[in-house]
């Protein structure tokens, strides 16, 4: 069972980035039926998101976001054991993108620096690494960046995808001793991996290698194009994600009203109101921003922490967060915040631009 409990850890500053651009739901009767865009906005609640333009990665957004703590928080670089970058949208297949993030934020060469491929569960999972990363590392703070574009997977003709948004979190974990418990279950179920996914870009084929679509561009060939069934993928969280939140409350002797604050990942609002329903929670008194920003995969729980920041009491507020995304992977957390520890959020349209590579042939 992957159930995992941090008593010398503590979350020290989380901050955000998204692009400036905004891509709003009336954009979408331009190129779509009226009654098709209707009915979207209806089953989703989408109203905007943010997508980065195109030459910005996710770790432009992750670097953003981590320049930020390492100001704000006045911190000796030199003294960051590792930075993980978990992401499905990296900028290269190789190499990992978090060496290049350990260069740009001037790192030391002795920092351990990895990519993880994940998308939505990232927030939790990021977490529960590296407090394992500093429980058995003799280093006191780590670096984790979550972030995706998911809008440069979107193939633009798809309008059910269009409310897959863009942004990057990174979280500034640091050795505590004695500090409040951070408590993690995750799960998986790999059955159902191809329910969202993007055929394209790797190994497993069955074609000539001269014959595949090298692009990533979703419009190239109908292999980089996103796979993702919706109804699919709310049916089968709808059901998963109540049980194991109780079963998760059950092994660390807790109930939800112990709780300050309990924050859903934001696929869509029919998926959120249905969890929380079947939870007995009044789906009113849920923090909902998925109008805002649509699905930004790791990046939607920290959204919501930002929006609440001053809401956050001067001692700690207790979290519980869920979050879900495709693998089918999911993962709760029960975790502590102080005041302070969440800054501003970050719009940027920068980008690094030596890291940028020809696609001439």
């Amino acid at each position: 069972m992957s159930y995992y409990q941090f008593h010398h850890t503590r979350i020290s500053a989380i901050t955000t980035a998204i692009p400036k651009n905004t891509h709003h739901a009336d954009d979408l009767y331009r190129d779509f039926n009226k009654a098709e865009v209707d009915g979207f906005i209806g089953d989703t609640g989408f109203q905007s998101t943010r997508r980065s333009i195109d030459l910005q990665t996710a770790s432009d957004l992750g670097y953003a976001a981590a320049s930020r703590i390492v100001i704000e928080k006045n911190l000796d670089v030199s003294k960051i054991g590792f930075v993980v970058f978990i992401t499905k949208t990296p900028d290269y297949r190789s190499p990992a993108t978090a060496a290049v993030l350990q260069h740009r934020l001037k790192l030391s060469k002795d920092c351990m620096a990895f990519d993880v491929n994940l998308g939505g569960v990232g927030f939790i999972a990021g977490i529960q690494l590296g407090s394992s990363l500093l429980t058995g590392l003799n280093t006191d703070l780590g670096l984790v960046i979550i972030g995706d574009t998911n809008s440069k997977q979107v193939d633009k003709k798809d309008l059910n995808l269009s409310h897959l948004g863009d942004g990057a979190t990174a979280i500034l974990l640091e050795k505590v001793e004695d500090s409040l418990p951070i408590q993690i279950q995750l799960h998986s179920d790999g059955k159902e991996f191809d329910n969202f996914m993007i055929r394209a870009g790797a190994f497993r084929t069955n074609q000539k290698r001269m014959d595949l679509e090298l692009s990533s561009d979703p419009s190239v060939g109908k292999f980089n194009k996103l796979i993702y069934d919706q109804s699919r993928f709310n049916d089968f969280y709808s059901d998963k994600i109540p049980h194991s939140v109780l079963d998760f409350l059950d092994k660390n002797d807790s109930k939800l009203s112990d709780f300050n604050k309990v924050y859903f990942q934001q696929a869509n609002i029919k998926l959120v109101h249905s969890v929380a329903e079947r939870l007995g929670l009044n789906k009113e008194n849920i923090p909902f921003n998925f109008q805002k920003y649509g699905d930004v995969s790791g990046t939607s729980i920290p959204l919501l922490l930002i929006e609440e920041r001053d809401t956050l009491s001067s001692e700690s507020t207790r979290i519980l967060a869920c979050a879900y995304g495709e693998g089918f992977s999911w993962g709760i957390a029960d975790f502590y915040l102080d005041k302070g520890t969440i800054l501003n959020l970050i719009e940027t349209d920068e980008y690094f631009k030596e890291g940028s590579v020809s696609h001439e042939i």
